[in-house]
């Protein structure tokens, strides 16, 4: 059997690496202080000749944001909150999802049931929603609670919203992998769950939970982004004045907050929304990437090596539309009744 080589993948996480490494380095080796602001632009004369936000140029690469930031400081900046906090909710409700759906499976399955009904209602509220719902009152800008503290909160909640959805995933997978010949033959010539679950289920579930990781990145990144769009950024926001003009700001400069604190802004001055949010784009594709890839070998592996697992509602639909053909249909005549 031919391993894989994860070429694009490979590709995608060093330039994500990349990213993060200089939005580190930015704090220390940086240019000039991001939020040192452009202040109105004179003329020899002393006439204003504009104000910000000022343009992509020579000088500023991606323009200013309303306050004659550099906007390509601000997003090195911040990249790194966004990364981390993806990162850091994302492997946690994969490693504790999985890690309780497999006990659960494995050795208390009668305790599935109970934590389903449990989670059944949320299951028809929108994750977005949920999110706003518990995260409005801690992110109100007028509160007395630390910075870090506003981040952990929102990072705990972040995580409960994508557990349920790791936990019974994991627990359907472990019960259709037990389900194998070579697992209930295994079981009967008296092998442990222990050494079954070691054995001959995990080596199957890691790939499926490497897949699981790259989703709930994605699944992240777009609740963040919906969050932003209701001024609730990472770590909370400040409201500060513009020409008389009062505007919420996050706080920590993460991807989301900026394109969300510039949102109204696409219409007068698209560079300044445009820059972060390309950059979210792209981050958007190099995962998208990477989960391709992964769903394509593991495609291949699984037929290579004559294993299935369960597929998708919408798989199944799609499969039955294409088997069926004129052939498989067995003509009736028509009988005309007399008139």
């Amino acid at each position: 059997m031919k391993l894989p080589t994860y070429r694009k993948t490979k590709i995608s996480l060093a330039v994500l690496l990349a990213l993060l490494i200089a939005s580190i380095l930015y704090d220390y080796i940086g240019p000039g202080d991001y939020r040192s602001m452009l202040d109105q632009l004179y003329d020899e004369n002393g006439d204003v000749l504009e104000n910000p936000p000022y343009p992509p140029s020579k000088d500023y690469i991606l323009g200013t944001d309303r306050d004659g930031r550099d906007n390509l400081l601000l997003i090195l900046d911040g990249l790194k909150y966004t990364i981390a906090a993806v990162f850091i909710v994302s492997l946690a409700r994969v490693a504790v999802g999985a890690m309780l759906g497999i006990i659960t499976e494995t050795w208390a399955p009668a305790i599935k049931a109970f934590v389903k009904a449990f989670f059944l209602p949320f299951h028809y509220v929108p994750l977005l929603l949920v999110a706003v719902i518990l995260m409005d009152a801690v992110i109100f800008p007028f509160n007395e609670i630390p910075v870090i503290v506003k981040i952990e909160y929102q990072l705990i909640v972040l995580f409960l919203l994508g557990f349920p959805a790791v936990f019974f995933f994991t627990t359907d997978l472990v019960k259709e992998i037990s389900t194998k010949p070579y697992v209930t033959s295994s079981a009967l010539l008296g092998g442990s769950k222990f050494h079954i679950l070691r054995v001959q289920i995990l080596p199957h579930l890691k790939p499926h939970l490497i897949l699981l990781f790259v989703q709930q990145v994605l699944q992240t990144l777009q609740i963040l982004m919906g969050l932003a769009i209701f001024r609730l950024f990472l770590g909370g926001r400040h409201e500060e004045k513009i020409y008389n003009t009062s505007y919420p700001k996050s706080i920590t400069n993460e991807l989301a907050g900026l394109t969300g604190q510039n949102f109204w802004t696409l219409k007068n001055a698209p560079w300044v929304a445009f820059s972060s949010l390309g950059l979210l784009l792209v981050i958007f594709i190099l995962v998208i990437v990477i989960k391709n890839e992964i769903i394509a070998n593991m495609d291949r592996q699984t037929e290579q090596s004559g294993l299935s697992f369960p597929k998708t509602k919408q798989q199944d639909i799609k499969e039955d539309g294409d088997n069926i053909t004129s052939a498989k249909f067995i003509p009736i005549k028509q009988k005309v009744l007399d008139q």
